[in-house]
């Protein structure tokens, strides 16, 4: 996720109602975070990460899944574009274990979608940490849902003491732990799952996991009821700019436009949490391949339109490419940036889906 911290805002950390920027200047309306005062566009742009490290390699490659529901899988993760800031690292992050835990009928994938100054230190954290957690818990097996609550819970607490500065910085996670023919869906934050189907001849999309975003009522109550504020940006005259975006009650600060994350400790403060939202799909011959993404993949693209990128293309490596060349394109078209892209496919047994591998 960018997390936006416009140099040119211009705010103080009392004012009740965020701004956006001066009437002239274009506003970046989905990937915006404010905070109070003024700050330079270096400063501004660094808070989508910056060092020496890019991250993952825009690289695609096709592996196979042996036993179990897995055909074969593949992943494509690519970094972004911000003005002033070319350091940007690629803050996502994704994770691909075919024989999790050591059994070949249980797979785990995720994907990571870090955000802030810290933001890939914190989804890096993750990768390296969650799914060994997630393996070693103490009756997985029987109760899955509260397992994988547990682990994200525990996970936390461990990035809180690993010395990484998760004040306002984080990251999403949406992890598939596939076990036999049932796909468990943890989610915490707006990156997403869908899988594909073909229902009487036609391939349709389910989505596998729901965007906890502040434009979900129950999501707002909560941040509401733990003594937080939910309020898009606003222009000079008073009218929203961009999404709906988590803030302390009387500062603007930090405008979290998720309100589920791993870190945002600032944001912790006032509701935002890490414990996912866990939905789960039964496998059956319909289904053909699974998709995960970042927010980077589903800010343009909708849930249909994604399976059908993917169904289009021969191989894996070119429906990877496809989809998220796709997703650049359009952030070129909308945005003055670009997000940090990632997908991962996961191909099912059985499934016509690809022709080529």
């Amino acid at each position: 996720m960018m997390q936006r911290f416009l140099a040119f805002m211009g705010m103080s950390s009392g004012e009740n109602k965020a701004r956006s920027p001066k009437k002239g200047v274009k506003p970046i309306r989905r990937r915006l975070s404010v905070m109070p005062g003024k700050i330079t566009l270096d400063e501004a742009a660094q808070l989508d990460g910056v060092g020496s490290e890019k991250g993952p390699e825009s690289k695609v490659s096709t592996s196979f899944g042996g036993d179990g529901v897995i055909k074969c899988y593949t992943s494509l993760s690519r970094v972004g574009y911000v003005p002033f800031n070319n350091s940007k690292v690629n803050q996502d992050r994704y994770t691909e274990h075919p024989k999790f835990a050591g059994d070949a009928k249980k797979h785990l994938f995720g994907v990571f979608d870090g955000h802030g100054f810290y933001g890939h230190d914190v989804s890096q954290f993750l990768i390296d940490n969650l799914p060994g957690m997630i393996a070693k818990s103490k009756g997985l097996a029987n109760d899955p849902k509260t397992q994988l609550t547990r682990t994200f819970m525990a996970a936390n607490v461990k990035l809180d003491k690993s010395g990484i500065d998760a004040t306002c910085s984080g990251t999403t996670a949406v992890v598939c732990y596939i076990d036999g023919k049932t796909i468990y869906t943890a989610n915490s934050g707006d990156s997403r799952a869908v899988i594909a189907s073909i229902k009487n001849g036609k391939l349709t999309a389910k989505a596998l996991s729901i965007d906890q975003k502040p434009e979900l009522a129950s999501e707002a109550k909560r941040i509401l009821e733990s003594g937080g504020r939910v309020q898009a940006c606003q222009d000079q005259d008073g009218n929203p700019v961009g999404p709906k975006r988590v803030w302390l009650k009387h500062q603007d600060i930090p405008g979290l436009a998720m309100t589920r994350s791993f870190g945002d400790k600032l944001a912790a403060s006032v509701g935002v949490t890490c414990e996912p939202e866990i939905l789960t799909h039964t496998i059956s011959e319909d289904d053909e391949f699974i998709v995960l993404g970042s927010d980077g993949i589903w800010e343009f693209i909708e849930n249909q339109e994604a399976v059908e990128i993917v169904a289009n293309e021969k191989t894996p490596q070119e429906a990877a490419t496809a989809i998220v060349e796709e997703a650049t394109r359009r952030w070129k078209e909308e945005e003055g940036v670009i997000d940090d892209i990632t997908a991962t496919i996961v191909y099912l047994k059985g499934g016509k889906h690809p022709i080529n591998v």
